[in-house]
């Protein structure tokens, strides 16, 4: 597997976890962010009031959420079955959906500070900044050595739901060369499930990585993208269809990459379904 495939399945993960990942320690606090954060988890709350477990249903992957509680406060709890680069089937661990847990955002809280307020897509946004973020890749699988270095999330004035968030992630080549990437999150279309509002577009973007590339790595990557379009070529168009859908455009992504020096991960909801009966998860 390429560096470039690798760095495509572990930001993939980072979207995944996004809403799954660990905030680290805290220093001080800054009243306003503060404020800001504890109004964003209160709608919340609210919103996931008549909801017990949902199901979300993406063109890449589909998470299990099943409600929990700590200390009276709800939050999810969620497992995400996805695909990898090449249609490999993963089932990631169950673990706290922790952007939107009490615990998290105590921690973010002590750290948080505010920025003001940016208008994202039409919609204006208080922006909250953390200076820290860590351990984000505690429960992903890849021989990726990244560091979540900071962050920027951007809560929309009215309602509180992300609009976007913005991360600085230090990563390291094959070569042992350190390297940042600063993906950008967008949020858009939410729609209502019971009060529960549920974004049915995720868009990251990630500009400038074949600037972090080796002439060698660009070859071994180019190379390896034209062998993958050729085995395309050999099989049956049916074979063909199913691998394509499996791999969920990530072949194209790969391709832009490495033409246009930009990496899109654009990810639709198909289909959420709210209070299923779900068991707690083992």
């Amino acid at each position: 597997m390429t560096r470039e495939t690798k760095l495509f399945s572990g930001i993939l993960s980072l979207l995944l976890l996004i809403v799954s990942g660990t905030f680290s320690r805290a220093l001080q606090t800054d009243p306003r962010a503060a404020e800001i954060l504890e109004q964003a988890y209160q709608h919340y709350e609210r919103s996931i009031d008549n909801i017990d477990d949902y199901i979300v249903e993406t063109d890449l992957y589909t998470t299990y959420y099943k409600k929990a509680y700590d200390n009276g406060r709800p939050y999810f709890r969620s497992r995400t079955e996805y695909s990898t680069l090449g249609g490999m089937e993963s089932v990631s661990n169950v673990s706290d959906a922790e952007l939107f847990s009490p615990k998290s955002f105590e921690k973010m809280k002590r750290t948080a500070r505010y920025e003001g307020t940016e208008t994202v897509d039409g919609f204006r946004t208080h922006v909250v900044f953390i200076p820290e973020l860590e351990g984000i890749f505690d429960d992903v699988e890849d021989d990726l050595d990244d560091t979540m270095q900071n962050g920027r999330f951007y809560f929309d004035a009215e309602n509180f739901v992300l609009r976007q968030m913005k991360f600085s992630i230090e990563t390291e080549t094959d070569d042992g060369r350190q390297i940042l990437v600063e993906p950008v999150v967008k949020m858009k279309d939410y729609r209502d499930f019971e009060g529960m509002q549920v974004p049915f577009q995720t868009l990251m973007v990630v500009e400038g990585l074949s600037g972090h590339m080796s002439e060698a790595e660009r070859r071994e990557a180019r190379e390896g993208l034209k062998e993958m379009e050729r085995e395309f070529e050999k099989m049956p168009a049916e074979q063909r269809q199913m691998m394509e859908d499996m791999m969920g455009g990530q072949l194209d992504q790969l391709r832009k990459m490495l033409e246009e020096d930009r990496m899109e991960i654009n990810i639709q909801v198909k289909n959420v379904r709210v209070n299923t009966g779900m068991e707690d998860f083992d």
